[in-house]
């Protein structure tokens, strides 16, 4: 289960991942190869996080000054160099990034940060340069796939976070119930009036994907009891509306089941009964990822939102239904005791083929609720062959996903980069993983 919890909480926020000691490492390190103090450092560190917040920003020239800034005060610090050495690359200033990576080189020779940015350099520098995505995954795998978490090159992670201040100016800017709805869908905890305003849009919501990231707001345990019990018959009436639209797909049906559920109640009859109709039917949901990604991220950019690609991801993932899978694994886990042995491999053929849906869709969320639907499903159909082939999938995603967090993405201040890896992975994220572990290209 802790292997689980990982994989999952990996997709609930934008892909931006805090990890601790790189700066450490960096000051021990350069006090032996650089003269700069420990108080020449400290006052470096404020201006690098500036610049590498600018950067990722797409604010270029305010990166240039607080990086700048940062070598006045410390002429060896190396993040500062990075960020500078990225805004040159992305202005198309060859001849500064140049420059820049022969400084670094003489304080980092040979480091492979150093070399995926002279990889990146000499790709501008062709006639057709390919996308940043596929140059810097190519050159980090050339290099061995080396661990960059821990570097003292890179500028230090930023913590992900949300201008709750800039999302109610925009809030008070949108000019739509569309727009305004992305935004409460973007913060993390939603008040009690934001989740009644939500509330009262339910009944005209005509998109699907729109509905359900409603019901994943709507069923946040901070909400108070009364708005959860008010919400559960208007979702339920807008469910089964909305799933007659799609006869063949199993999320809104499946939702419409489990609505207004808790985790520790056991399933009725009737209930087995409607979830065996559920568990037949071919496809998980009638939609891809990238259209509520693509259609958040518009959205956002028209708002302003600062760094609307990854904040239209966390929005996307509102919309998988993944919760209302894992609402069935408990659920399922509840009714478990009272079930007779046929009725248990009842059960275990209703978990297998939801979950074999689930897996083959794009999302990491959906792929890693979908092997443990799978793997308790073979538990239930005492089938160890298939529990061991829903472990082998979900090992083989969790491996994947250990290995691109050594590329450090989070700590790369190049926003074209990160851009273009976020649209790549709103593709298929699962593909997106794999190609990290050489199997397969980028989406």
């Amino acid at each position: 289960m802790t292997r689980r919890k990982l994989l999952w909480s990996l997709g609930l926020a934008t892909p931006l991942l805090a990890f601790t000691g790189g700066f450490a490492l960096w000051k021990s390190r350069a006090a032996q190869r650089a003269p700069d103090s420990g108080q020449a450092l400290s006052s470096a560190l404020p201006h690098t996080r500036l610049a590498h917040r600018a950067a990722v920003a797409g604010e270029l020239e305010r990166a240039r000054e607080e990086a700048t800034a940062a070598l006045a005060e410390a002429p060896g610090h190396a993040p500062a160099l990075v960020v500078l050495a990225c805004v040159a690359l992305e202005t198309g200033d060859l001849r500064a990034a140049q420059g820049v990576l022969l400084r670094l080189g003489s304080l980092a020779p040979g480091q492979p940060e150093l070399r995926i940015l002279e990889t990146l350099l000499a790709n501008q520098r062709r006639d057709a340069p390919v996308g940043w995505r596929q140059v810097f995954l190519e050159a980090w795998t050339e290099l061995g796939r080396p661990d960059l978490q821990q570097s003292a090159l890179l500028p230090e992670p930023m913590l992900a976070s949300l201008d709750e201040p800039g999302l109610e100016s925009a809030w008070s800017r949108a000019s739509s119930s569309r727009a305004r709805l992305t935004l409460a869908l973007l913060s993390p905890n939603p008040s009690e009036a934001r989740a009644r305003w939500v509330l009262d849009r339910v009944p005209e919501l005509d998109d699907s994907a729109l509905l359900i990231a409603a019901f994943d707001l709507l069923r946040d345990k901070r909400l108070s009891a009364s708005v959860q019990q008010e919400a559960a018959p208007v979702l339920r009436q807008r469910f089964a509306q909305l799933s007659a639209t799609s006869p063949s797909a199993m999320r809104l049906r499946l939702l419409h089941l489990l609505v207004g559920t808790e985790r520790d109640e056991p399933f009725s009859p009737q209930e087995l009964e409607a979830l065996e109709a559920i568990s037949v039917l071919p496809s998980w949901k009638e939609d891809s990822f990238t259209r509520p990604f693509h259609e958040a991220r518009r959205c956002l950019e028209d708002l302003k939102v600062p760094g609307s690609t990854g904040a239209a991801f966390a929005v996307a993932e509102r919309t998988l239904g993944h919760r209302g899978a894992l609402l069935l694994l408990w659920r399922a886990a509840a009714t478990r005791d009272r079930l007779s042995e046929d009725e248990h491999r009842r059960m275990g053929r209703m978990l297998w083929l939801i979950g074999s849906r689930l897996t083959e869709q794009s999302s990491l969320l959906e792929h890693s609720v979908g092997t443990s639907l799978m793997a308790s499903g073979a538990s239930n159909l005492r089938h160890g062959r298939d529990q061991r082939e829903a472990f082998a999938r979900e090992d083989e995603v969790h491996a994947a996903v250990m290995t691109s967090l050594r590329a450090a993405l989070d700590r790369w201040p190049l926003r074209s980069l990160s851009e273009q890896l976020l649209e790549s992975r709103a593709r298929s994220e699962v593909a997106w993983l794999r190609a990290f572990v050489g199997k397969g290209a980028l989406p």
